[in-house]
């Protein structure tokens, strides 16, 4: 930008000539940002990466999706093909729920890796979600695969910082500063050029992709597990958190720059940031939260539930529970003898036993879940100045694969286990005689019992958890703005 631009620019009259000095700083920014070839393969590469990263997404998603609807519906047929037998052996013989992707993971997959596909119901015991995949993909899965939320996340932070570094120590070092300053162009006005400049390019590279994603929900969309209108509604979401990450970004790369006196001073500041934010930071917070709040092993785990579960009676007729409830169900029917009772005492203690169970399983995987929520809640505290440790989980959130959308599908397939157990049950109360083994169910049994289906839950039930790691990037980005305004204020020409 000449001395002459700037002269026009700012005796024009206010409001419009301040618009002008703006227009004329955004212009001549973007044209040294296209003159660099090196920022075009930058971008270009950048872009290239995260065109990579939605289709392979967009495959994964596919793929799992079709593996776990193909087993699913195999898993239905083996069950509702079982013969006639006692309905309780047929509990026993159990089902499998399968877990679907959202949409959105193909953007984040979060920890889906790492946290099962399917869970096993049966009888009298809720199991974990099994099968792993990150167990099954050796380095590769150590290595982690790429993803739009890690270009995002670690490479156009990188991208901002080489748009902004030398914005103002740039000015400073070719003297253009003091020209730009004594001919009354405002500090405030060069940073609201600049910051176009900036936000400008991004919009420009990130548009495309914004696209993209949408292209690919329109795809992958199953109204069964989640409309389109909440797949979109998350991804507005999930597009302005990005947008607070990145901007709070830009804003203190223009900030470093107007305090730095040189841009190499500049440029190692920020490179320095970028480290500690997306890489050192983040793992050194998830080894100290580990460390104050320890989750208990899966042993412990284990033998937590079991010592609870000396108080359910379970098939055990001299447990004391049950024979305390073996009473109290005479006491209401008035007779003296369970052979009296005009229904199955035998579905009725199964029934209470699994009821007992309830309780208990509710205790320890709901304080499991509550454990993991704590570690994440302390894990993001610092993200207001590392917004990454903010980004990170609010990201996984709304694209369904965090800890808590993982548990909301547990609980959903917990729910189913209870539904047939207690439609099992209720068949043995109203059909079975007690102390008569021959009573069997047939086919028609098996085929009334509902197939297991799994809907996500809404935006608003994501965003109820995340609005702390929302609210933190909002912060974070007014804050990082606010410096810079601070720093541009105090801009001297050397």
């Amino acid at each position: 930008m000449s001395a002459v631009d700037v002269i026009t620019a700012a005796e024009a009259p206010l409001p419009s000539g301040r618009w002008r000095i703006i227009r004329t700083v955004a212009v001549k920014e973007w044209l040294d940002i296209y003159r660099d070839a090196r920022f075009r393969w930058l971008a270009a590469l950048t872009l290239l990466l995260m065109a990579c990263a939605i289709v392979f997404g967009v495959q994964q998603v596919q793929r799992i999706d079709r593996d776990r609807a193909a087993a699913a519906q195999e898993d239905r047929q083996v069950w509702t093909s079982q013969s006639a037998k006692d309905p309780h052996a047929a509990a026993h013989f159990g089902q499998y729920a399968f877990k679907p992707q959202s949409p959105l993971a193909l953007a984040d997959p979060g920890v889906n890796a790492y946290v099962g596909t399917a869970v096993w119901l049966e009888a009298h015991k809720q199991n974990e979600v099994q099968f792993r995949p990150a167990r099954d993909s050796g380095v590769s899965a150590r290595l982690g695969n790429l993803s739009l939320a890690f270009v995002l996340q670690t490479v156009m932070p990188l991208l901002v910082i080489l748009l902004g570094f030398a914005a103002f120590s740039g000015e400073r070092e070719r003297g253009t500063l003091r020209q730009l300053l004594s001919l009354g162009a405002r500090p405030l006005d060069l940073l609201a050029g600049k910051a176009l400049a900036v936000t400008g390019v991004l919009a420009i590279l990130l548009l495309p992709v914004l696209i993209g994603v949408v292209i690919a929900c329109l795809l992958l969309v199953d109204d069964t597990q989640l409309s389109l209108s909440d797949q979109l509604a998350r991804l507005g979401w999930l597009t302005l958190g990005y947008a607070l990450y990145l901007g709070g970004i830009a804003a203190l790369a223009l900030a470093v720059s107007a305090f730095s006196k040189s841009s190499r001073a500049a440029l190692v500041g920020l490179l320095a940031f970028w480290l500690i934010n997306c890489f050192l930071v983040p793992r050194l917070m998830t080894d100290l939260v580990r460390t104050a709040l320890p989750l208990p092993t899966a042993l412990e785990f284990r033998e937590a539930i079991a010592e609870d579960k000396k108080k359910d009676f379970g098939h055990d007729e001299t447990h004391p529970a049950f024979i305390a409830f073996r009473e109290q169900v005479l006491r209401d029917y008035g007779v003296n003898r369970v052979e009296d009772l005009p229904v199955n005492f035998r579905g009725l203690s199964l029934r209470k036993s699994d009821e007992i169970g309830y309780g208990i399983y509710d205790k320890h995987f709901g304080g499991l879940q509550d454990d993991y929520a704590r570690q994440d809640r302390w894990r993001a505290v610092p993200g207001f100045l590392l917004p990454f440790l903010a980004i990170q989980p609010y990201s996984m959130g709304l694209a369904g694969s965090d800890t808590r959308g993982h548990y909301h599908f547990a609980t959903t397939a917990e729910q189913h286990r209870r539904l047939v157990q207690t439609m099992i049950s209720e068949d043995l109360i109203r059909n079975g005689r007690y102390g008569d083994s021959s009573y069997v169910a047939g086919p028609e049994l098996w085929e009334r019992i509902p197939a297991f289906s799994y809907r996500s839950p809404e935006a608003g039930w994501v965003l109820s958890a995340q609005a702390r790691n929302l609210f933190t990037l909002a912060i974070w980005c007014a804050a990082a703005s606010l410096l810079a305004v601070f720093a541009v204020r105090r801009l001297r020409p050397v």
